[in-house]
């Protein structure tokens, strides 16, 4: 039924369980998982206000979203075949436009809180909402 599974990750422990079911769901689907890491740069510390010169910035966000890559890796079962990307931008769009790029099946994408809709974070709702493709939503334990 999934040939290609979208897995959006921040690098947070959440997204590490996420990564975990999401492993489990390509095993049984014989499905690749293609990790997407997208750095807003702007949502971290607008340049007005940041004590630390823009490059350096963006180079530290970088290295969190490479971060964040290998972790997908490091948690990839044997069998289960994963793709990582890096990207810059706005993350619902950055998701939407990698889904649709290369064709993926379904994006599985988490959710904090106990309330689907008040909760569902502001990336995950953009998605959902312009989507063309089915997106599992993970909610948090907490």
């Amino acid at each position: 039924m999934f040939e290609k599974i979208l897995l959006p990750t921040d690098g947070t422990e959440f997204a590490d369980e996420i990564a975990e079911w999401t492993y489990l769901l390509a095993g049984a689907h014989d499905a690749e998982v293609h990790g997407l890491y997208v750095n807003n740069v702007s949502d971290v510390i607008p340049a007005a206000t940041s004590p630390a010169p823009p490059n350096e910035v963006a180079d530290a966000v970088e290295r969190e979203g490479e971060q964040a890559l290998s972790r997908l890796e490091q948690l990839r079962p044997n069998g289960v075949e994963l793709t990582t990307e890096l990207r810059s931008g706005n993350p619902a769009k950055q998701i939407l436009d990698y889904a649709d790029e290369h064709d993926v099946d379904v994006v599985v994408m988490g959710r904090k809180g106990t309330s689907l809709l008040s909760n569902l974070g502001s990336n995950t709702h953009d998605v959902v909402l312009a989507s063309d493709v089915p997106i599992t939503v993970y909610p948090s334990s907490a």
